[in-house]
């Protein structure tokens, strides 16, 4: 997904990113159509299989879609959403390609780190495992969070830790009051917490 964005970085792409939030189905239907080819040639690094390439691309680009829904990102500045856009599509490709390999079962994780290091031609002082255990890690982690019963809860502890949001920016942004936020998080936290203890098949401990 190198060269130009899709979209040139000013109030067009403001414009996609604020119809894309509220569903707009004309901004929907732009976003897949500019994003499609550039998503399906980064999936065709890591695959063979054409079904798979197609199947990968369209499951990246509706989560996409679907997070924007969520108001899970929040334009800054020109340029700002196809750079998220583009670490977000790397990260679930390569999640999907992660899962594709376990499910087949005959690869480990340092294994899938190297082929992932050679087919996306990744710096190579990259540690293969370290990296399949941080996509591990983050899928882990949202998929606790998508776990969260309160929509509010949930959207306010995302923007904390993926878009390092501070609490007044994030009460800012969900126009609520600074105490309740802090009160979203904590037990957003608790809830997350207990979630990955499970996960991980550990006793559950603080996490601050």
């Amino acid at each position: 997904m190198n060269g130009s964005p899709p979209f040139p970085a000013d109030e067009r792409e403001e414009s996609l990113v604020n119809g894309l939030s509220c569903g707009n189905p004309d901004s929907v239907h732009d976003f897949l159509e500019a994003t499609h080819r550039p998503v399906y040639l980064m999936a065709t690094r890591l695959t063979r299989d054409d079904d798979l390439r197609h199947d990968w691309t369209h499951e990246v680009l509706l989560k996409i879609v679907e997070e924007l829904g969520r108001g899970r990102f929040e334009y800054r500045w020109p340029g700002c959403f196809w750079s998220w856009f583009q670490k977000r599509s790397y990260f679930l490709l390569i999640n999907l390609y992660r899962r594709q390999k376990q499910h087949e079962g005959r690869w480990t994780s340092g294994e899938i780190g190297e082929e992932i290091l050679e087919r996306m031609d990744l710096p190579g002082d990259l540690d293969p495992s370290e990296m399949i255990e941080t996509v591990e890690a983050r899928d882990a982690l949202e998929t606790c969070l998508d776990r969260l019963v309160r929509t509010e809860h949930r959207d306010a502890l995302h923007l904390l830790l993926f878009e390092e949001q501070s609490y007044q920016e994030i009460a800012e942004r969900l126009d609520t009051a600074l105490n309740t936020v802090r009160s979203w998080i904590r037990r957003a936290r608790t809830a997350v917490r207990e979630c990955l203890a499970a996960h991980y098949d550990l006793e559950d401990s603080s996490w601050e």
